[in-house]
């Protein structure tokens, strides 16, 4: 095949084929062999593993039968009919009650994968997101002490769904929402000036309504090394101040950089004493009058889980029981005091006016009773306009060598992200916080993600990309007077792939499609899952070459068969170095 004059285009070929059958839809509805039009998103289109039972793989006509005034067979017939018109169709086989498996021209794949080798970094990459703008706004754990393990969960899924945002077209904000007013504030100042006091060896004890991490310690050092013992007969009123503000600070710095640390830089930190002071809450306050969503009530003590906004009297309370939540919330404590939940809908409305198309937070699984108040509230604040998405991540329950760990000696009370990095690193960290469904818990074993087994995934894919980067430098030294992308215009290339290198072609080429499902779903864990497969093909096809000759990636007496095969192992590379980047993890290129 002379693949030289092919025309490059943004290229899904699922979603390609896709458009195609859409028509083909329309013409089934048209033809009255349905009752009504099926919408084209209620049909599957799956890339198959087994080359053997096609390259995709329909539930269409399974779909059809159900709303059908023909038989199965008379549907099936025309969708053949119709499919065979398509120039990039080789051939289509019925399986089971209705599923049809597609088989494309090998053509088509090749001119597909000509385009990715022209794309390069950009393959996967799309206007899905027509440059809309995108407020995703993850971790916002209190400021009161440095990331624990827990937060490390929604800190990676968090910032790459926004890189897969981003990959797909949207214009993404990072956004980590300070919490630095309220009760938990006042408790880590005075957290804080106990541990100042005990470091001037005043007889001081820090009991368990204080934070009793050793951090405060080191800051507390850090005053005296200014102040001395200043601070000890001090204001009480402007020293509390000072060390609630001294404490945010050095604390916050510590968060930023646990975050640089995994590889996570934020767009924003909005401070919630920011959003008090700046008083949108009054003008919160008369949206939700004026939609007389408010009212004075007295709500009954919510069973389970307490409530920190419940008090037994009368209080200002918001109608989220209009919009599907279990109760009504309070908006107003009887002491005229803003609650938590009226703070957060201040800090939403300000994300709204800020003009984004869509609001996403990522939360712990702990917070899964605030959602419907949250949602409600923006839906009113934003008249219908904008949802908000909440994804819930799920515990992490840390393991070594197959034993719980409860404790950080050198934490206090928690395992802290540093703690982990120092003994696993970043990147397996990252890899493996996306290794489950946000929704599903993870059991994270500190000793089985460091093996250097198969059954290791994060080494299973890596062992993957540094193979392919040693065949590629031993194909250099028989290639290197070669310049790949203009010999490979020479070569009829189908004459040398074997089935396995098709099914792996395959897999390549449906990179684009990974992404925009991992878009759609918000899903990062399926680029993982992507990954794996792919290597585990890539390892099977290796082994192949040790059994069968033929089938080795080099054969210094057939340049076109060494020069075909390096072709799509450099497009393999293309597509790891994208995933990786959107993982945030490093490649490696040597194990």
């Amino acid at each position: 095949m002379h693949i030289h004059n092919i025309k490059f285009y943004m290229s899904n070929f699922i979603n390609n084929f896709k458009k195609e059958f859409e028509l083909i839809n329309l013409k089934i509805f048209k033809k009255n062999l349905i009752n009504y039009k099926i919408n084209i998103e209620k049909i599957s289109f799956d890339i198959n593993d087994n080359e053997s039972r096609g390259h995709v793989s329909t539930n269409a006509a399974f779909i059809y039968n159900k709303h059908s005034k023909s038989k199965l067979n008379e549907l099936i017939d025309f969708i053949n009919k119709e499919l065979k018109k398509l120039h990039i169709i080789d051939k289509i086989e019925v399986a089971g009650p209705g599923f049809i498996n597609i088989f494309f021209k090998k053509d088509y794949l090749l001119k597909e994968l000509f385009y990715l080798n022209k794309a390069k970094d950009k393959f996967g990459s799309s206007k899905l997101g027509k440059n809309k703008k995108i407020n995703v706004e993850f971790i916002s754990a209190n400021p009161t002490g440095p990331l624990h393990i827990a937060h490390s969960r929604g800190a990676v899924f968090g910032d790459v769904l926004s890189n897969i945002f981003e990959k797909v077209g949207y214009k993404v904000t990072r956004e980590y929402y300070v919490n630095d007013a309220g009760k938990q504030i006042e408790i880590l100042g005075d957290s804080l000036f106990i541990r100042y006091k005990q470091s001037l060896n005043y007889n001081e004890s820090i009991n368990k309504e204080f934070y009793p991490g050793k951090y405060l310690v080191n800051i507390a050092k850090e005053i005296i090394s200014k102040d001395g013992k200043k601070w000890i007969n001090y204001n009480e009123k402007k020293r509390k101040i000072f060390f609630q503000n001294y404490a945010i600070r050095k604390i916050l710095k510590l968060i930023k950089n646990d975050c640089k640390n995994i590889n996570i830089k934020f767009d924003n930190f909005v401070s919630e004493k920011k959003i008090i002071n700046s008083k949108i809450i009054d003008e919160v306050f008369k949206v939700l009058k004026r939609k007389n969503l408010l009212y004075e009530g007295v709500l009954d003590k919510p069973k389970g889980l307490e409530d920190s906004d419940w008090e037994p009297r009368k209080q200002l309370l918001f109608r989220s029981s209009n919009f599907g939540d279990d109760n009504d919330r309070p908006f107003l404590k009887s002491d005229n005091n803003w609650t938590y939940f009226a703070n957060d809908s201040a800090y939403h409305y300000n994300k709204i006016k800020r003009g984004y198309h869509k609001l996403i937070n990522i939360w712990g699984s702990d917070h899964i009773g605030y959602i419907k108040r949250m949602q409600s509230i923006v839906k009113v604040l934003s008249n219908d306009k904008i949802n908000l998405n909440i994804k819930i991540c799920q515990i992490v329950n840390l393991r070594k060598n197959n034993k719980p760990i409860r404790m950080s000696k050198r934490s206090g009370n928690f395992i802290s992200i540093n703690d982990i990095i120092s003994e696993i690193g970043s990147d397996t960290l990252r890899f493996f916080m996306l290794y489950r469904k946000n929704d599903a818990q993870i059991d994270f074993d500190l000793s089985k993600v460091v093996e250097k087994t198969k059954d290791n995934p994060i080494f299973y894919i890596n062992y993957a990309y540094a193979r392919s980067c040693s065949v590629i430098e031993n194909a250099d030294k028989i290639l290197k007077k070669f310049d790949i992308d203009k010999e490979i215009k020479k070569i009829n290339i189908k004459e040398y792939m074997s089935s396995y290198e098709w099914q792996i072609i395959l897999q390549i080429l449906s990179w684009p499609n990974i992404i925009e499902k991992s878009c759609l779903s918000q899903e990062p864990h399926r680029i993982v899952y992507y990954l794996e497969n792919l290597s585990s093909l890539f390892h099977i096809f290796w082994n192949k070459g040790k059994e069968n000759k033929s089938l080795r990636f080099i054969d210094e007496g057939d340049l076109g068969k060494t020069i075909s095969k390096i072709y799509w192992i450099k497009s393999m590379q293309i597509v790891y170095k994208s995933a990786f980047d959107i993982l945030g993890i490093k490649l490696i290129k040597k194990m």
